[in-house]
Order: structure tokens, then C-alpha cells, then sequence
């Protein structure tokens, strides 16, 4: 088992050798082989962190791939000047460290462009904002998920430097510095920028289906660094507002596969992000969100999940329960006394 993992990567060497430090040693000839692959691991490992320190750092600006004609047949948005002009725009803001002086005049460049759209275009501001957004969070997801790779990465060298601390010296990267905390932070921030953006475009149930859909990046918020979560919640809120109120303007007139559809988008967007709301901490140095907008939220989780079948309600009740039983460091959203009064209204209509 440990020579196939062996094969594939240095932490499945890592275990190896922290297993073979556990078993009991005995004399002989098994004592020697053990030894020599002890050393061999080593040595081993010595020169793939060495060779890991070496590595350019990843937080470096890529560059940026300039859209011409030709890639017309393969870009998600129209295919017309303006739209591949916007694009990149959008793409350099996305790219562009919050940190570098380029990028206020870049991020200007881009509200212009977007403002001047909303008098002429605005179908082209849906279009291709809806595609930036995509992008975004695909982003912050392969962000978060270095993250991971790097704290699992610093487990294993702490590991490795308890019996070989000679191994390491030279290269120590720690798991917070493989993680890049403040470019995560920047892209959930324009996550909201283009959210609004798009509101503002006319195209509200595009962002909403689109933040429901994410289930990579509210998976991994659950367990985000705190500050993080501020942001994500507060994108989640953002959103969670303008979903409301998109269903109830169009359930006026909506048929009822209108209105299953609609339910269908809110089931969504509810099991992808009330485990979040539920988990976040209150943030490192901001709260998540004051009083008001705590109060405000609540009541509009209890309309939305209200609009709901039975059935549905059922099973956002119970993963609002999990997830909040589950938390020991918020005890937001409460959703107790509409528990109580939905399981009390549930059962009248069984005994009915």
C-alpha cells in the first residue's frame, strides 16, 4: 500500500516513514532494511522541499492573455468588439493585485465602460458580466482550494520535522503563506462588485442562479478563513435580498411551472449557503453584519422558505438544524420560533 502511494506523492512518503517510525524495532536484518529506507526517504524528501523552496512564488501577476478576432467561436459572450473589449477589462480588474496602483485605474476604466453600456447596451453589460462572474468564482474556488492543498502541505512538513529537523532547514513554508488570504479576500469583493453590477443590468435571476450553483466555493467557505467569511456572507446576503424579491415580483403573474421554477432556483441558492450563514464566525476584526441587517435577513429566509412546498421546507428546516446545532461559535440565523410554528402548522394539515 505505501509503495503505490509512494509513486504518486511525497506526503504518501511521509506517511510511510511516520509509520515505520511507530512499529517496533528489532534486531537483524528487518532492523537494517528499516533503517535504510528511513535514510532513503530522507533524503528523499530533503530534496523535494528543497526543490519546493526553490519554486517562484505563486502570488505573481499572469499574464494576461489578449482576446482577438480569431478567438471569436470560442468565447461564452458575443463575438463582437465591444463585448471581447469589455471582457478583458473585466478579466484584467479579476487579474490586477488590489495592491498595485494600476488597479483603481483599471477598475475605473471598467464601472465606466459598464455605466456607458446601461444607456446604450445593457443587454451586453448581462452578457458578458455574466460571464465574468462564472469566472470569478471559479477563481476563488481554485484560490481556496490551494489553500487546502497548502495547510495538508504544512501538516506534513511539521510532521517530517518532529524526527528529521535538519530535513527542512531552508524551507519552511508555512500553510499560511501558501494560501493567499488577501487575493481571496479581493475576489470575494468583486464577486459583490459584479453582483451589483449585474442587478443593476437587469439581470437578477442570472446572478442568482449563478451564487445558488456555486456549491464548490460554499462548500469550502464552511471552513474559510474568518475574514473570508465576512465577505462571502455578506454576498450571500446581497443576493439572498435580491432573490426574494425576484420571486415575489414574478409570482404575480408567473404560471405554476413559473413558480416551480422559481422555487427550484431558491432551493438552490438555500442548501448551497445556509450551511455558511449558519458556521461563519462574526469575522476576525469586522463583524459579519450589525444588528439590523441580522434582524433583516432572518425575516427574509423565513418569506422565502415560507413560499415553499412542505416538502422543501422540511428539508431546509432540517439542514438549518444540523448546521446550526453544529456551530458553537454563532448562534445566527435563529430560525427556532418559524421551526416551531412550521412543524405545528405541518401537523394540523397531517391530522386534517
Amino acid at each position: 500500500m505505501y509503495k503505490e502511494g509512494a509513486k504518486s506523492n511525497p506526503a504518501s512518503l511521509a506517511a510511510a516513514a511516520a509509520a515505520l517510525f511507530l512499529l517496533p524495532l528489532s534486531g537483524g536484518a528487518s532492523d537494517l532494511l528499516r533503517r535504510t529506507l528511513l535514510c532513503l526517504l530522507q533524503v528523499f524528501l530533503s530534496l523535494v522541499f528543497l526543490l519546493l523552496s526553490l519554486l517562484p512564488s505563486p502570488v505573481q501577476l499572469h499574464p494576461i492573455p489578449i482576446p482577438t478576432a480569431k478567438h471569436k467561436h470560442s468565447s461564452s459572450v458575443d463575438s463582437t468588439c465591444a463585448s471581447r473589449a469589455l471582457s478583458h477589462v473585466l478579466s484584467v480588474v479579476s487579474l490586477v493585485p488590489v495592491s498595485s496602483r494600476k488597479y483603481d485605474i483599471v477598475r475605473s476604466l471598467a464601472d465606466r465602460l459598464l455605466d456607458e453600456n446601461l444607456r446604450f447596451n445593457a443587454e451586453l453589460n448581462q452578457r458578458v458580466l455574466a460571464d465574468a462572474f462564472s469566472q470569478t468564482i471559479c477563481r476563488l474556488e481554485a484560490t481556496l482550494s490551494s489553500g487546502e492543498l497548502g495547510f495538508i502541505g504544512g501538516a506534513v512538513k511539521k510532521g517530517i520535522k518532529r524526527w528529521w529537523p535538519t530535513v527542512l532547514v531552508g524551507a519552511e513554508v508555512s500553510s499560511e503563506e501558501a494560501f493567499d488570504a488577501s487575493k481571496a479576500e479581493k475576489l470575494a469583493a468583486e464577486l459583490l462588485w459584479i453582483g451589483e453590477k449585474l442587478v443593476v443590468s437587469g439581470a437578477v435571476e442570472e446572478a442568482v442562479v449563478g451564487w445558488g450553483a456555486a456549491t464548490g466555493l460554499s462548500h469550502r467557505a464552511v471552513s474559510a478563513d474568518a475574514r473570508l467569511q465576512v465577505a462571502l456572507v455578506r454576498v450571500t446576503v446581497f443576493f439572498l435580498r435580491h432573490a426574494n424579491l425576484m420571486q415575489s415580483e414574478e409570482a404575480k403573474g408567473a404560471v405554476e411551472e413559473q413558480e416551480r421554477s422559481i422555487s427550484a432556483i431558491h432551493m438552490s441558492f438555500l442548501k448551497s449557503w445556509l450551511p455558511l450563514l449558519c458556521r461563519a464566525t462574526n469575522g476576525a476584526e469586522t463583524p459579519t453584519l450589525n444588528n439590523r441587517e441580522k434582524v433583516e435577513t432572518v425575516r427574509i429566509l423565513v418569506e422565502m422558505i415560507a413560499k415553499l412546498s412542505w416538502e422543501q421546507q422540511e428539508e431546509v428546516m432540517a439542514l438549518w438544524l444540523h448546521h446550526f446545532a453544529a456551530s458553537p461559535d454563532s448562534d445566527w440565523p435563529n430560525l427556532e420560533s418559524y421551526y416551531a410554528q412550521w412543524y405545528s402548522d405541518s401537523h394540523k394539515l397531517f391530522i386534517n
